[in-house]
């Protein structure tokens, strides 16, 4: 069966290293997810990013470190002000390194990330930077997924040890949100003044964004120059205001997945393709890297996700062995063989 010209045209700019544009980009999101050319798109995306990396992958830590009712008041989120049953909490130093320690305790942790809530306190979050430097391996990076941030604050981040940030404009940003897509923006070049690396996602992906709409939060991060870029579906959290437009299927945003790694994979700083939550149709479409996940989740009712959504490292170990990866890589890039004794010698296997 033959592809569509148009679409043979976009995966020779591909295979080539050329990068596509907005047109492009639209034409392949409009491509129906249950065609047989978005299942040429997925292996396409698959093999390109693959053969950039020796076929590694990496795996995220995130710790939600605090809790409270958040103004950002995001109508995806468990934490907004306006609909959260959760009151104000955070992590004890014992808890902290706990989880710490839980992560990086077989260490092959790519990067530990620290969530708070939109408005944070930016002396306790340099505390738990530096205390966090001094107990995880030398090749894991430490990143930030805070709320709006100066120039200074990151700064001061940076000193304390940390390598980069998650950031993103959401879709529907200052719509489904109470924040400023122009601040969001602004944090996001503030990041990069600062030294700091920048991953950044398309999302949370509903059912009602429009082809165009995807397009133009895509192309925000490849215009800034990522590190890493991905693609998330929004959960439909009960109690959450947006959880009645329900969400995508993973067939759909495995498709989106492809999409983002094609467009984004020759962005020069460019190393990582991402997917929320972890799945394996994102890892055959050109996802590479998966996040584990303990502490405040926004996608989850629950205090500690590590109990209930989120996935624990042997869980991530598993899903990126049965995904055909031959390595993990480090922090420092440097490769771990991801083969079935590596499985056996973490206990990765149930």
């Amino acid at each position: 069966m033959k592809i569509a010209p148009e679409l043979d045209k976009i995966l020779d700019k591909a295979w080539s290293g050329i990068p596509l544009d907005r047109q492009d980009c639209k034409y392949l999101l409009s491509i129906d997810e249950k065609s047989f050319e978005s299942g040429v798109l997925r292996a396409a995306a698959a093999s390109i990013i693959r053969s950039k990396n020796d076929n590694s992958a990496i795996i995220l830590g995130q710790i939600g470190v605090d809790v409270k009712p958040c103004p950002g008041g995001c109508k995806f989120c468990t934490f907004g002000e306006d609909h959260t049953g959760f009151k104000e909490s955070r992590l004890s130093d014992e808890e902290l390194e706990e989880k710490i320690n839980s992560f990086c305790k077989d260490g092959d942790l790519y990067a530990l990330y620290f969530m708070t809530m939109h408005e944070y306190d930016l002396g306790y979050f340099v505390n738990i930077v530096q205390k966090a430097k001094t107990l995880v391996p030398k090749t894991t990076q430490l990143w930030a997924n805070v709320g709006d941030s100066s120039l200074d604050a990151f700064k001061e981040m940076k000193k304390a040890g940390l390598t980069g940030i998650y950031h993103v404009c959401r879709l529907g940003e200052g719509v489904y949100t109470k924040l400023d897509p122009k601040d969001r923006i602004q944090t996001m070049k503030n990041a990069l003044d600062a030294g700091l690396k920048l991953y950044t996602c398309c999302e949370p992906i509903g059912p009602e964004h429009t082809v165009d709409e995807l397009v133009e939060n895509i192309f925000i991060g490849i215009e800034m120059g990522v590190t890493q870029h991905a693609a998330m579906r929004r959960v439909a959290v009960p109690g959450s205001p947006l959880a009645k437009y329900g969400q995508i299927s993973e067939l759909r945003l495995a498709h989106i997945v492809a999409t983002v790694a094609l467009c984004s994979v020759t962005v020069p700083t460019m190393a990582y393709v991402g997917v929320h939550e972890p799945n394996t149709l994102s890892y055959l479409a050109g996802a590479n890297f998966i996040t584990a996940e303990s502490g405040a989740n926004p996608r989850d009712n629950q205090g500690d996700t590590s109990k209930n959504r989120g996935m624990d490292m042997a869980r991530c170990r598993k899903m990126l062995f049965e995904c055909g990866f031959d390595y993990i890589r480090r922090g420092d890039e440097s490769k771990i063989p991801l083969d079935l004794d590596y499985l056996i010698k973490t206990d990765s296997m149930g």
